[in-house]
């Protein structure tokens, strides 16, 4: 998606590319998710509580339980996302800021889930993380010249598909993943080591901000939506919600 040679386009919705394919889709998706994360992670909680003597080789001991989690595959480029509030939708242009942007929104998205998920009492935790710099088909549209000139340049210096997959793996499927990265946010690097991103992604008021109009661009339904953290649990929580 992150050209720096084209102009800002609109998806059908009216919405700039990047902040609707990296972010606002996904908040949406995500959301709607949650009741089955929830059902899923319930169920797993009852059984792991089973009385003893019933047969069940399917039930989870608690020494080695699984959080459900939403992860977000966000960029370290979310440190050039220092304007998504001033200009969300990149109105004023610049394909770099377009994108940090939607990255930083990713961030800060994970971050607010976690305090609403923490206060509505649902288990289930949100990470993010850099993938790293992938030798990808990304160049796939470029003239076959330039694509041979930049694998040839770039394969010692881009990480391959596999190695761009080991954080979002590492995420989505460690069971100690959610505590590896309590201390940052909930964010892990390209070696899927827990990191802390850009400090804006600790800002709790531009968190808040960002669920709310995201809430409003893509018309969240109600039932969706989750209870915001109050200023005082703000002040005192530690981000990422309890395991069940």
């Amino acid at each position: 998606m992150f050209n720096m040679g084209v102009g800002r386009s609109e998806t059908p919705d009216g919405l700039e590319v990047h902040m609707q394919t990296n972010h606002l889709s996904h908040f949406l998706l995500s959301l709607g998710l949650i009741p089955a994360l929830q059902r899923a992670a319930q169920r797993k909680h009852l059984q792991a509580a089973a009385p003893a003597g019933v047969d069940d080789s399917n039930a989870p001991s608690s020494s080695n339980s699984f959080t459900p989690r939403v992860v977000q595959v966000a960029s370290e480029m979310h440190h050039f996302g220092y304007k998504l509030q001033q200009d969300p939708l990149q109105q004023k242009y610049l394909a770099q800021l377009a994108y940090g942007n939607s990255k930083m929104a990713q961030l800060l998205f994970a971050v607010e889930l976690n305090r609403r998920l923490s206060v509505a009492g649902i288990p289930v935790v949100a990470l993010s993380l850099h993938p790293g710099n992938v030798m990808s088909d990304v160049v796939r549209s470029l003239p076959p010249t330039i694509q041979k000139l930049y694998r040839m340049l770039l394969k010692r210096v881009l990480l391959t598909p596999d190695e761009g997959a080991r954080a979002s793996v590492y995420a989505a499927t460690a069971r100690d993943a959610p505590a590896v990265a309590a201390e940052t946010l909930g964010y892990f690097n390209c070696n899927a080591k827990p990191i802390m991103p850009n400090k804006a992604a600790g800002d709790a008021a531009l968190a808040a901000w960002v669920w709310q109009w995201s809430a409003q661009q893509v018309k969240l339904p109600q039932q969706w939506d989750l209870p915001a953290a109050t200023k005082q649990s703000q002040a005192h929580d530690n981000i990422m919600p309890a395991q069940a």
